[in-house]
């Protein structure tokens, strides 16, 4: 599904972000990356995104090689990826409705479809109740569902999640935890970027751990090797 093979990121002529990364990540595992500030996470989020290209090396997502994708394709590939930030990221000049709405009519899709999807996604998440609320009448943890159901209504294979639990306490912490893993129950693929080593250690998920741009452990956290 997504296979990093021997890449490196370097920003200008000294900050090596990524060390000759080989990985490999199956479809429809759930998988966290770990590490300090400056290990390379992000990086590693960046370059599935396709905001940067590697230095050297190549990466191959659903068996298509990005590293050398044109320009005028980057915007379909981007479809088969939802994103999930740490900020949320929402439009806080609109309703929960149409912040999830958005992602799709950025891409065309019919206003009929768009209202069978919204509400679908937003009863999955536990907001059918608030689509009219806008973002500064919700909580942290409902901003971070919005923003979940917005990644997901075009239906993508791939979820990357930047630090989804940075800015919520425990317990909505917990509750999108659970909701990222119904949502992989169901199929689609979960990378995970975080610093809660707490989550780490209760969910018996592929972890991947980074450091100054090396990949120093890849492991089950029941010990066995990936």
């Amino acid at each position: 599904m997504i296979v990093f093979e021997n890449i490196s990121k370097t920003y200008g002529k000294n900050v090596k972000a990524v060390r000759n990364l080989n990985l490999h990540i199956e479809k429809g595992e759930f998988v966290f990356v770990m590490g300090d500030s400056g290990s390379g996470k992000s990086t590693l989020i960046r370059l599935l995104l396709k905001e940067i290209d590697p230095t050297s090396g190549e990466i191959t997502v659903d068996g298509e090689n990005i590293t050398a994708m044109k320009r005028s394709r980057i915007p379909r590939y981007r479809r088969k990826l939802g994103v999930v930030f740490q900020d949320f990221r929402l439009l806080r000049d609109r309703n929960v409705y149409e912040n999830v709405a958005f992602a799709q009519r950025v891409v065309g899709t019919s206003s009929r479809q768009i209202r069978q999807d919204v509400p679908k996604l937003l009863t999955r998440v536990g907001l059918s109740a608030k689509y009219k609320a806008f973002p500064n009448e919700l909580s942290g943890g409902e901003q971070q569902r919005v923003a979940i159901a917005r990644a997901l209504v075009n239906r993508p294979d791939i979820l990357l999640c930047d630090e989804p639990t940075g800015n919520l306490d425990a317990r909505n912490a917990w509750e999108v935890m659970r909701l990222l893993e119904e949502i992989n129950e169901e199929g689609t693929t979960v990378v995970v970027v975080t610093h809660s080593q707490e989550i780490v250690d209760q969910m018996n998920r592929r972890v991947i751990i980074m450091n100054r741009g090396d990949m120093i452990d890849d492991s089950l956290e029941s010990g066995d090797e990936a």
